[in-house]
């Protein structure tokens, strides 16, 4: 009996001394993991030890806390990252990591936009991107500025608030443009370059993807040139309960730029937020060499955005997001220099979206995800316009709301065969009004319509199918659309208005692998209904007066692509050609209003299908890595573009245009050393040379050098650049504002 209870007590004072000692070589490490190119946080990196017994997450911040053993290895990984191995010391706390990037990261991983699960490199499609932290890095003023070297884009510049990309030498209308998956462009998207790029901040975008030259099978109408899809920020999905944010601040020489910025997220089990906004202040453009000051060209702009998931723990997701950006007094510098204008602001630019976003996900199934979206957005835009030689001042506003319904499956059928089927509803309600006062008399007019009748509505459904199949070295896709589009316009003294449309596209692609090479082949046909700008506009452009158009076609395209991809260990390389096929284009032609083809001394025009028009052109672009510090990208872009009916170039293509960085990092600060330069475009349209944004004769080639530089100091980042080192005067193609002189910006975030 004795030695039984000894022989408990022993063992009851054994187990003791275990649990004392494993309480005492257990320990607390926490961390910060950044990127080891960009110094910047990295969210989500995944943390385990060896034997993947305990694991943690990073948040936004790049923070991690976890409990582990002593001596213990951890094993940091994350997606488009090396991993890699860390001993944990005793007392080791608030360490730092830095990640590596895989050669050229962004390629290696999925691309949303294409709505499967392959790698940029596995596409049949060319797709370039660029990441939230090289916006941060370039210290972009706006979107505009932040795409000016992503391969295939062209960015054009109207006004500083303005700012229209080119995709294939296609602009406006021509170019979809999605917010987290949303259409943004809506029924009163102009024609030609346009300012609704500019009303997305350059400080929400996690990520943005140029799918170039398709998108209409999956996206619907406006996606002959290409489609750009703006990724936003997303929280941290960490179960602990964590707050992390950040304040900072970003400005630029000669005054052209005051911005504050904030941000606030936290995270509670199964529920994270975050949130970020920015109060902005841009002084006038001080261009190049000789040129100096534009007036007016500055303005004032808020933003706000906020998002939201629930994890539930059936696998499924729900977020909710609302973002809100609204600019005030933004000014046509070139109105007012060039086209008699006293003033033209766009008194108020202004952009909401909110939508609700449910994900359900199955494993072990064939249908592996269903997603419901449903999306309000709003646009406002007003106009304040008077002429030096008039005294009428004019008053122009124009409101769109509209309401989105998403549902989209992915699945696999026949038992290899990825498929993803959706549906899409937009609908837009317009109110749009018109008012003239003279400024002697203090007299006005209202009028019965705006640019747009008042109480117009626009439909547009569709419904697609998209198939892939994998076959060893092969990839196969196919796919298909049938779209309906319905708009609704009456007016005074035009009548009925209303039109509707219906298109059916598609798209064909093969894919072969061979080593670390793949060669593609791909097809597909792309439209752009004809919307309530098309068909009801009665107003101003750049050289005349629109009046409404009445039985126009659907605007139809077929393009073919042969494309070339390598990607080895220190080196990749990207390559298309690329051949568009225009029909139906429709065009602005002379007509008459009142039977007269010149009112108050503008010449009158409408939109017409005049026929036929061939875009075509080279995209490369290439990224190498020439030591464990040095690395090289860049990339060209040539776009030839022919209007076959008039036998004239096709309107605003872009120039040849190459970009090449040199870049230097030892994870600890990183410099850019960014050639820029465009070759002189003096091909030019009939339209062209009436732009009185075009000089005579073409627009001049140019050639930019840019420095820029980063460093993060524990939990502040800070960013520097010296543009346009040699204060080249000079202007993007068919912009009606010059490029920025020499300056400096500056960026400073402190993240706690």
């Amino acid at each position: 009996m004795f030695e039984k209870e000894n022989y408990l007590r022993l063992k009851f004072l054994l187990f003791l001394v275990l649990s004392i000692g494993q309480w005492v070589v257990a320990q607390s490490v926490t961390g910060v993991i950044y990127d080891g190119l960009n110094k910047l946080p990295l969210e989500g990196v995944h943390i385990i030890t060896e034997g993947n017994k305990y694991g943690s997450f990073s948040n936004a911040t790049g923070f991690f806390t976890m409990e582990i053993k002593k001596n213990n290895m951890l094993v940091i990984s994350h997606v488009g990252y090396t991993t890699i191995k860390y001993a944990v010391k005793q007392n080791n706390h608030d360490i730092v990591i830095y990640l590596n990037p895989l050669v050229n990261e962004l390629q290696d991983i999925e691309i949303s936009i294409t709505k499967n699960k392959l790698s940029n490199f596995s596409q049949s499609a060319s797709i370039s991107s660029i990441s939230g932290r090289e916006i941060q890095n370039n210290i972009s003023r706006s979107m505009a500025e932040s795409m000016i070297t992503v391969p295939g884009v062209w960015m054009q510049k109207t006004n500083h608030g303005g700012g229209s990309p080119f995709v294939r030498g296609l602009t406006g209308n021509y170019v979809l443009i999605l917010v987290d998956g949303i259409r943004m462009n809506n029924s009163t998207f102009r024609y030609g370059p346009n300012q609704y790029f500019n009303t997305i901040s350059p400080f929400s975008v996690a990520s943005v993807e140029v799918l170039r030259g398709a998108g209409s099978t999956l996206y619907g109408s406006d996606a002959i040139g290409g489609t750009i899809n703006i990724n936003t920020i997303n929280p941290s999905l960490e179960k602990d309960k964590k707050i992390y944010g950040s304040v900072g601040g970003q400005m630029m020489s000669h005054n052209m730029e005051y911005s504050g910025i904030f941000e606030l997220g936290g995270n509670m089990n199964n529920f994270s937020i975050i949130s970020r906004g920015s109060i902005r202040a841009f002084g006038d453009n001080y261009a190049g060499e000789g040129i100096g000051r534009q007036f007016p060209s500055g303005y004032d702009e808020k933003d706000f955005m906020f998002k939201g998931s629930w994890l539930f723990k059936n696998n499924s997701k729900l977020t909710a997001s609302y973002q809100w950006l609204r600019q005030d007094e933004v000014p046509r510098y070139d109105q007012v220099a060039q086209k008699n204008y006293e003033y033209y602001n766009f008194t108020l630019q202004q952009r909401q979206l909110a939508y609700l976003k449910f994900e359900k996900k199955w494993k072990n199934s064939a249908i592996e995800k269903i997603q419901l979206t449903y999306a309000f957005q709003q646009s406002n835009e007003e106009r304040d316009t008077k002429k030096n030689d008039d005294v009428i001042h004019k008053n122009e506003r124009d409101d769109v709301a509209t309401h989105g319904l998403t549902t989209q499956l992915d699945a696999t059928i026949f038992g290899n065969i990825a498929m993803t089927s959706g549906i899409d509803f937009y609908y837009d309600f317009i109110n749009s009004s018109r008012k003239l006062e003279n400024t002697e008399t203090g007299e006005s007019v209202v009028f019965a319509r705006g640019l747009y009748p008042d109480g117009s509505s626009a439909i547009t459904t569709g419904i697609y199918n998209s198939y892939l199949y994998k076959k060893e070295q092969w990839i196969f896709q196919l796919g298909w659309r049938y779209n309906y589009s319905l708009n609704k316009a009456e007016d005074a003294i035009f009548g009925d208005l209303n039109q509707s449309n219906s298109s059916l596209v598609w798209n064909a692609s093969v894919n072969y692998k061979i080593n670390k090479n793949r060669i593609y082949i791909s097809a597909n046909s792309a439209f752009r209904a004809p919307n309530i700008n098309d068909i009801s506009s009665l107003g101003d452009f750049d050289f005349g007066l629109e009046v409404p158009a009445t039985n126009l076609k659907a605007e139809t395209s077929n393009n073919f692509e042969i494309g070339y991809k390598y990607k080895g260990h220190i080196v990749q390389f990207n390559s298309a050609v690329f051949y568009t096929k225009i029909d139906n284009l429709i065009d602005r032609v002379p007509a008459t209003f009142n039977g007269d083809p010149i009112f108050e001394g503008d010449d009158i025009y409408k939109k017409e299908n005049v026929g036929m028009a061939v875009v075509k052109g080279v995209e490369l672009d290439m990224q190498t890595e020439l030591s464990s510090v040095y690395s090289l990208r860049g990339s060209l872009t040539y776009t030839y573009g022919k209007n076959i009916t008039k036998d004239e170039p096709f309107r605003r293509i872009p120039p040849l245009f190459v970009d090449l960085s040199l870049k230097y990092d030892n994870k600890k600060y990183f410099v850019i050393v960014q050639a820029l330069t465009a070759g002189m475009q003096d091909r030019l349209s009939s339209g062209d040379i009436d732009d009185h944004r075009i000089p005579d004769g073409g627009t001049p080639g140019w050639f930019v050098t840019n420095i820029k530089t980063g460093v993060v100091l524990k939990s502040l980042n800070i960013n520097l650049a010296l543009n346009n080192i040699f204060n080249e005067a000079y202007r993007v193609h068919g912009s009606g504002i010059d490029g920025l002189g020499r300056h400096i910006a500056a960026s400073v975030r402190y993240q706690f």
